[in-house]
C-alpha cells in the first residue's frame, strides 16, 4: 500500500488523531492559567525566573561618630549682665573664674534609635571646647530571592527501527514534544519493508517515584 492510498483510506482517522494533538497540547501549554495562586516571575537582564522562596532578614548596626569642636567656633549669643552685689568674696570669684567646669549630658533618641552624649568645658565665662558622640542605630535590611529558570517546551526529532516476525522490518521517524509540565506528546509515522505505512500518535506523563 502507497503512502498516498494509506492516507486516503485513513484520512478520518488521522484528521481525528492530530485534533486530539491539538487539543491536548492547548491544555497542557495553558494548564496553569487557571490557578489560582500563580508563581511570581520576575525578569534579570531580559530572562524569565520562577521566585521559590523570599527572606528578608533586618540588621541593627550600631554606628559611632565622636566629633570635637573648639569654643570659638560654637556660636555665642548675647551677654546678659546682673546687678553686682556690694559685698563679694573676691578669691571666691577668681577661682570661679578660672576653673574649668565640664558638663555632660545624654540625648535619647525616639524609636529606639540610639543616643547622643554631649560634654562641654567653660572656663573664664566662656565655652571652651564641647565633645559629641552620637550613637546610632541603623537599620539595614537585606532581601534574599531564591529563583529557577522557567520550564521550555522541547522538541524533538528521531528516527526508529524495528522488527516483527518473520520478516517484516519498519523504518521511520519520531516527532515528541515535551511540554513545560513534562508531557511528553509523540507522532510518527513508518514504512515497513513490504511498503506498508504506519501512523502512530502517543502520550507519556512523568512518574514521581519515591526515593
Amino acid at each position: 500500500m502507497t503512502t498516498f492510498n494509506f492516507i486516503k483510506k485513513n484520512f478520518t482517522l488521522l484528521v481525528i488523531a492530530l485534533l486530539v494533538i491539538i487539543i491536548l497540547l492547548q491544555r497542557s501549554c495553558n494548564g496553569n492559567s487557571n490557578q489560582i495562586n500563580k508563581p511570581e516571575i520576575i525578569k534579570i537582564e531580559g530572562k524569565s525566573y520562577e521566585v521559590i522562596k523570599r527572606i528578608t532578614d533586618t540588621l541593627i548596626v550600631p554606628t559611632v561618630q565622636t566629633v570635637y569642636k573648639a569654643g570659638s567656633t560654637i556660636y555665642k549669643d548675647r551677654t546678659i549682665y546682673v546687678e553686682i552685689p556690694t559685698r563679694i568674696d573676691t578669691t571666691q570669684i577668681i577661682n570661679e573664674y578660672l576653673s574649668i567646669n565640664v558638663y555632660k549630658d545624654t540625648l535619647l533618641l525616639q524609636d529606639s534609635l540610639g543616643y547622643i552624649s554631649v560634654i562641654d568645658s567653660i572656663s573664664k565665662n566662656l565655652l571652651t571646647g564641647r565633645v559629641w558622640d552620637a550613637h546610632v542605630n541603623k537599620t539595614t535590611i537585606n532581601n534574599t530571592i531564591y529563583l529557577k529558570t522557567l520550564p521550555k517546551n522541547q522538541l524533538y526529532l528521531g528516527g526508529m527501527i524495528s522488527y516483527a516476525r518473520p520478516a517484516d522490518v519498519l523504518i521511520g521517524t519520531n516527532l515528541i514534544l515535551k511540554t513545560k509540565t513534562d508531557k511528553m506528546y509523540t507522532i510518527g509515522y513508518s514504512v515497513s519493508s513490504d511498503v506498508n505505512s504506519y501512523f502512530h500518535i502517543g502520550i507519556a506523563w512523568k512518574l514521581s517515584l519515591k526515593k
